[in-house]
């Protein structure tokens, strides 16, 4: 069948849905429609329960073919998303008399899932021996296609695969608490959309981690490993002994998932875990990975679960970027760490002074007047005090310490992956504003720690004028007051706020 005698077969059904056609219409029109169901297998242009007309295929995989469908039903409500992903499950899957009622089971418990990070599934239903479910239609590409792309240069850096990966990890922590493992997590069942959302599919074929005692009828459930449908590399070792599921078959399969992002590849050249712990195989180290995140992997990657990381919660608490001298605010560990820091800037303020103190005795005794001045250059790739004399030709040089030079870049690249991930003025203490806060108060004219404040400002007033656009003033004063905050001389954001004190005048 082609396009357009799926045009004229949609249109129909939309005619006699909204007109209300005589009934010999409505039977030749339904005559048709039988008519495509029953041509064969599956294709364009099928329709299935008199609903969905399939437009496309947009996937296929182990477990079945992912079409493109229009809702009839949708339609008919003008509803402004008529398309949903349509998953047929494979003829494989269609042979156990029990499978049709154990995965309407499961995708009941997927429907409990309301996640952003979690694709929705609205439906699940059959048509003849057609298994299927309904979806969300998703715009954007599977994380394996992504994957393939960023191979070729050895993966990504941290601060850009940490969104990802936090999404993925949200997604599972989140069904987990739902007593659901996913048991089949890999990249071609993670989405990432045009818009940059990750979204985690297929939780209506996982397995159902704890059962109630007072649930005893549910204890037979659809399990993917007893029909194959678990994917070897990314299966942990207890699922290939059949042992009960566990949210920590999850953690060994984000574990697998993230490495491929940082490195470009498996962690284990997707040999089976079992094949793996044989040899003694251990994950080949990333380059330009920090201990911190290198240490949180390869404890999620432990192919033994008694030595895995033990929940999604605490891979990422290992595993989420941190300052490294201070822990979670407002804990004594912060305090204790402010409090250093205060001690090194006094120290350093003193070692200026005293400096100070000298250079200006020298120049007394040399009988030269005049005021000295201090200008902050960079120079041989850190900081230099430069203090001009009557000699210009023989400046006095002052060089940043090894440590604050480097505390200085840790604190910038800190800072840009807190705005990377959305962490601008918020959380208090551990945020972008603050870190590069802390870069001026160890060098007051650190260019990158001010051009980073001002990059700052101006997202607040692209903030504050989509809401003065939106006519939400209070939000938008809010804002700009935000951006003061950063920038108090920022005219745009002064000409913006008196622009709206004006109309309330």
């Amino acid at each position: 069948m082609n396009a357009d005698d799926l045009g004229n077969i949609t249109a129909r059904i939309n005619s006699r849905l909204t007109n209300r056609r005589s009934s010999d219409q409505d039977a030749a029109t339904s005559g048709a429609i039988q008519k495509v169901e029953n041509s064969g297998p599956l294709k364009v242009g099928s329709i299935l329960n008199r609903r969905f007309v399939l437009k496309e295929v947009i996937g296929s995989g182990g477990m079945g073919t992912v079409f493109r469908a229009t809702d009839l039903h949708r339609l008919e409500a003008q509803g402004q998303q008529t398309d949903v992903a349509l998953k047929v499950l494979n003829e494989e899957f269609r042979d156990d008399p029990e499978l049709f009622i154990m995965l309407q089971r499961e995708t009941k418990k997927s429907q409990m899932l309301a996640h952003p990070n979690i694709v929705s599934v609205y439906d699940f239903d059959r048509d003849g021996r057609n298994i299927f479910m309904v979806m969300e239609m998703l715009e954007g590409k599977p994380l394996s296609h992504y994957i393939q792309e960023i191979a070729r240069r050895g993966g990504i850096p941290f601060d850009k695969a940490w969104p990802i990966i936090e999404g993925m990890a949200l997604a599972l922590g989140y069904a987990h608490k739902k007593n659901i493992v996913h048991s089949d997590f890999k990249p071609s069942n993670i989405f990432i959309t045009y818009s940059g959302e990750v979204k985690v599919l297929d939780f209506g074929i996982a397995c159902a981690a704890v059962k109630s005692k007072h649930q005893s009828y549910e204890v037979t459930v659809f399990n993917p490993r007893n029909l194959e449908a678990l994917t070897p590399a990314y299966a942990s070792l207890e699922m290939f002994e059949n042992c009960v599921p566990d949210p920590r078959d999850d953690v060994y399969a984000l574990a697998c998932v993230s490495y491929e992002l940082l490195a470009g590849r498996h962690p284990f050249s997707k040999l089976l875990a079992q094949k793996a712990l044989e040899i003694n195989l251990q994950p080949p180290a990333i380059p330009g990975l920090k201990r911190r995140q290198w240490n949180a992997l390869t404890h999620a990657l432990a192919l033994r679960r008694e030595q895995r990381t033990t929940s999604i919660a605490q891979f990422l608490d290992e595993i989420r970027p941190k300052p490294a001298w201070s822990g979670v605010p407002g804990t004594a560990a912060v305090k204790a760490s402010t409090h250093a820091l205060a001690l090194k800037r006094n120290q350093i303020r003193v070692s200026v002074r005293q400096f100070f103190s000298e250079i200006k005795s020298r120049l007394l005794r040399l009988n030269i007047l005049g005021v000295v001045t201090v200008t902050a250059l960079i120079a041989a790739g850190g900081y230099v005090y430069i203090y001009p004399s009557m000699n210009a030709a023989s400046p006095v040089v002052v060089e940043l310490t090894s440590e604050q030079q480097l505390q200085i870049k840790d604190l910038l690249e800190l800072a840009q992956i807190h705005f990377d991930v959305g962490y601008i003025t918020e959380p208090q203490g551990s945020n972008a504003l603050w870190t590069y806060r802390r870069v001026l108060a160890i060098d007051p004219d650190n260019r990158e720690a001010l051009q980073g404040l001002e990059k700052i400002a101006d997202l607040i007033e692209e903030q504050a004028n989509e809401l003065f656009a939106q006519q939400k003033f209070e939000e938008c004063l809010a804002k700009i007051e935000e951006g003061l905050k950063v920038q108090p001389k920022k005219d745009r954001l002064l000409s913006l706020k008196e622009q709206i004190l004006k109309t309330r005048r």
